[in-house]
């Protein structure tokens, strides 16, 4: 492919020395050559700092900046703030890629000049999976947004469109000045929620279905594990519901109040089988403030699901889970706690 402009690979890493040469490998060997691949060290106290250190030496593509552990918010901010690239791409450090996964995003970028963010599809892998990241594809689905259109389709959680930052190219203008909240998780949608807000109409997404990202579900990783930290998700989407008000917006106030809901709903079966293990083990020293928390999301409940279960657009996911919500607020977190369970197996 034809030079088009240097890619800055933003790369935070913490402690995932298990995986990281992986992940580096396969950035190492893009077939799409003009990159910077800043590695951002937040803390590492295994030998992650000593793997990235190597890759430096061995190619001058790849830089190290090593911090005291912060988080991923601010990792992916120093690496913005020390990106040189034309476009931005981030990979996870303990994720890999396919071969032609930039190739393939800069490919689309540059389909059309109103494309400013491109995106492709990912597979989840477990940490004993063996994965090929040389195999052939076929691009059999393409689809090209609007901003607006793409927002709400974010929050209706049912097209292509994810929050994560990975899977997607970004040109350097379209997120200037943009970082990721610190102190947070659930960073990625309120990220990407102000991307999407703030991108000029006249330009476009554009996705499309090949699988080259390979985002690895680790078990016991921060998102598989309940800790108050969790409860960010309720602030933020309702942050995105207020802004989607003021907007006079009626499709995007649906959107908004639908995401909503949906964190709702995860965080409340989270809180019920959290506060029922607590019980079982005789332990209420955190339980206490959940309680609360738990009767405000099934008020949230009540007060959305009747708009999401008339509203075509909603998946069937969500209006699965507002069936169940009419039997009432134990039987909804009994049997749904114990689907979550499953799902994680």
């Amino acid at each position: 492919m034809i030079d088009s402009g240097m890619v800055s690979v933003i790369i935070p890493v913490w402690n995932v020395e298990q995986f990281l040469d992986a992940c580096l490998e396969s950035v190492a060997l893009q077939t799409y050559n003009n990159i910077e691949v800043i590695m951002v060290d937040d803390g590492s106290t295994d030998r992650s700092t000593e793997i990235c250190r190597s890759w430096e030496k061995k190619d001058g593509r790849f830089i190290l900046i090593r911090k005291y552990n912060e988080g991923p918010s601010i990792a992916r901010n120093v690496g913005l703030d020390n990106a040189k690239g034309d476009y931005i791409a981030f990979v996870d450090g303990d994720d890999i890629i396919h071969v032609e996964y930039i190739e393939t995003l800069v490919g689309i970028v540059k389909r059309k000049k109103v494309y400013s963010i491109s995106g492709v599809d990912y597979i989840r892998f477990g940490d004993f999976d063996i994965i090929t990241t040389a195999h052939k594809w076929d691009m059999t689905e393409f689809h090209h947004y609007l901003p607006e259109d793409a927002l709400r389709k974010l929050l209706y959680q049912n097209d292509f469109i994810c929050s994560a930052p990975w899977g997607k190219l970004f040109s350097r203008e379209v997120i200037e000045g943009i970082r990721f909240k610190e102190g947070i998780i659930y960073e990625d949608l309120e990220w990407m929620v102000r991307v999407l807000e703030k991108m000029p109409k006249s330009k476009r997404i554009g996705l499309c279905n090949a699988p080259l990202y390979y985002y690895r579900k680790r078990n016991g990783s921060l998102m598989e594990t309940f800790s108050g930290h969790r409860l960010d998700v309720l602030d933020i989407t309702r942050d995105i519901e207020d802004k989607a008000i003021a907007s006079a917006d009626l499709r995007l106030v649906k959107a908004a109040r639908d995401r909503r809901l949906s964190a709702n709903f995860d965080i409340y079966m989270q809180l019920w089988k959290y506060i029922r293990q607590s019980k079982s083990e005789k332990d209420d020293t955190d339980s206490c403030g959940y309680n609360n928390q738990l009767v405000s999301c099934w008020t949230q409940i009540k007060r959305l699901r009747m708009g999401s279960l008339i509203n075509p657009n909603v998946r069937r996911k969500n209006k699965l889970g507002i069936l169940l919500s009419f039997l009432g607020p134990t039987v909804c977190g009994w049997v749904g706690s114990r689907i979550i369970s499953i799902l994680k197996k």
